[in-house]
């Protein structure tokens, strides 16, 4: 090889062996710095999940110990009772106290105060307290989603770092790294195109990607040091991605019951109804209604209301299939999405679970009108019984409200209701 021919071709070594030590210390540092951004994200994850169930237990406690003064004929008992839940709970505390001061959180004001020589829980400033709790669970949240942001933020910056890298490589390299070194230009180009799109959607399209970037990449002959990019790149992809799909599932339940949230279930609607118009399905919606929740809450308390929600809650996933979508619609009411599924089958599910509701003992139910606590289900199937997702929404409710109108603790198809209809005109 002639000198002519040996000075671009050194030049195109030295600036490209530059350029990949100056990628891989950016890169290096890159990882080390999300890695220490992911741990404070976690750390303030985690103090905002043991508020909201701290702060649940305080409520249990308080309520607890209402119904230990009540109760007074056991109260010596109980009081021990209380006493021992209330160290538990303190123990908690002074654990979340710690926890926040580790996350760099706001601390919590004092608990406790001294009593007759002990350290009780005080019910006087529990009300205050409880507020200042829930102050610092939306600071909490406040925070992990500005840690988020930060994530995010060094993320976009590392992108942009390294689409500039591969651009001042392509264009020092020029048309003889096109030619010597095909093996390395071609799948640069390919990444480069492709973060030029993620740079636009993050994060929404993250995952979509690094799925172009893996399918565009199978099969392409290309250097070590393009094999080492991609994969610390891939790598990044999958960390973020995780961290997506839990603050998203943070997002999608129901605070009270941890059901699917009234958005997601609209979505999912939407996407099933579309999906069964193509593909010749059916579909199923159960709305179900607790039978007198308002006097249920009047007379317990919204704490108790509370609790049968979740309690609800809990049974209507027992008896749901791992395909259906159970969700809180609103307020007493729940819907459950039954894809692939015709309006028998959708019956059945629906009669077990009210069943189930009527078996389990609730607590006070017996000064229910009824004698117990029950509800009531209106069962409505796409396309038999609407033409698009609204429609079947509003039918499975119009199901709904004549098994309350029947007697309630009952399960009724729109079908059936049709049938009825023609035979009232007909009288």
């Amino acid at each position: 090889m002639d000198n002519s021919k040996r000075k671009p071709l050194q030049t195109i070594i030295i600036t490209g062996t530059l350029g990949i030590l100056i990628v891989i210390g950016g890169t290096a540092g890159f990882l080390a710095e999300q890695k220490k951004l992911l741990d404070r994200l976690e750390q303030k994850q985690a103090c905002f999940l043991d508020l909201v169930e701290f702060r649940g237990r305080l409520i249990e406690f308080e309520l607890s110990r209402k119904k230990t003064f009540r109760n007074s004929h056991a109260f010596s008992k109980q009081d021990k009772r209380s006493e021992k839940k209330a160290a538990s709970l303190l123990f908690v505390y002074d654990k979340l106290l710690t926890d926040l001061k580790t996350a760099g959180l706001q601390p919590l004001p004092s608990l406790t105060e001294s009593r007759e020589g002990r350290v009780v829980i005080s019910g006087l400033y529990l009300e205050n307290f409880l507020s200042e709790l829930n102050k610092a669970v939306e600071k909490s949240e406040t925070e992990t989603k500005k840690a988020t942001g930060e994530l995010v933020v060094i993320n976009e910056f590392f992108l942009f770092f390294i689409l500039i890298m591969l651009l001042t490589l392509s264009i020092t390299a020029g048309w003889q790294l096109h030619r010597n070194y095909r093996r390395t230009l071609i799948p640069l180009a390919q990444l480069a195109s492709q973060m030029k799109l993620l740079n636009r959607n993050i994060p929404e399209s993250i995952h979509d990607t690094a799925e172009e970037i893996k399918k565009e990449l199978t099969g392409t002959s290309h250097s070590s040091d393009i094999t080492q990019i991609t994969e610390s790149i891939m790598e990044f992809f999958t960390e973020i991605e995780a961290k997506n799909k839990k603050l998203d599932e943070v997002n999608i339940r129901d605070e009270k019951t941890g059901l699917f949230n009234y958005r997601h279930f609209k979505e999912h609607l939407i996407i099933e109804t579309e999906r069964t118009k193509r593909q010749g399905n059916k579909v199923s919606l159960a709305m179900i209604d607790i039978d007198h929740f308002k006097e249920y809450n009047d007379r317990n308390g919204h704490v108790a209301g509370d609790q049968v929600l979740k309690t609800l809650a809990e049974l209507i996933t027992s008896q749901c299939r791992s395909s259906d979508m159970p969700s809180r619609f609103g307020g007493e009411e729940f819907a459950v999405l039954f894809p692939n599924t015709d309006s028998g089958t959708a019956r059945e599910i629906a009669v077990r679970l009210r069943k189930a509701i009527c078996a389990e003992p609730f607590e006070n139910e017996e000064y229910q009108p009824s004698g117990q606590l029950t509800v009531s289900i209106g069962v409505a199937t796409f396309p038999r019984d609407a033409g698009d997702w609204r429609a079947l929404v509003e039918n499975a409710d119009r199901a709904l409200y004549s098994a309350k109108s029947s007697g309630r603790n009952s399960v009724v198809t729109f079908a059936s209701i049709e049938k009825e209809e023609p035979a009232r005109n007909e009288t």
